[in-house]
């Protein structure tokens, strides 16, 4: 029985660190990777790359819903030479409001 402990020790260590390694994974893709992602696609849609002056993204997803579907949506915005647009845009990429200042 003795000799089971270590074994039994390494694999819930393993699980364990295999588990936090998953669950930073998915934090930093949430978080930073496609928040980015989102970003860049909404800029290249609404302006000319000459144009671009400023922009930004929250990096923190808010509810939304599409569809009737709860999805994660993201905030942003986009400040061109001649104008502001501010966007939501689902974790899909679909562009779910729009508005111009």
């Amino acid at each position: 029985m003795t000799k089971k402990a270590p074994i039994i020790l390494a694999a819930a260590t393993t699980a364990a660190v295999v588990t936090l390694i998953a669950t930073h994974a998915q934090g930093y893709y949430w978080h930073h990777i496609l928040p980015n992602r989102l970003f860049k696609q909404m800029r290249r849609q609404l302006a000319d790359e000459a144009n671009v002056t400023g922009g930004w993204i929250n990096m923190q997803p808010d509810a939304g819903w599409q569809d009737d579907r709860l999805i994660a949506a993201y905030r942003g915005g986009i400040t061109t030479t001649t104008n502001t647009f501010r966007f939501t845009v689902s974790e899909t990429g679909a562009l779910i409001d729009l508005t111009r200042d």
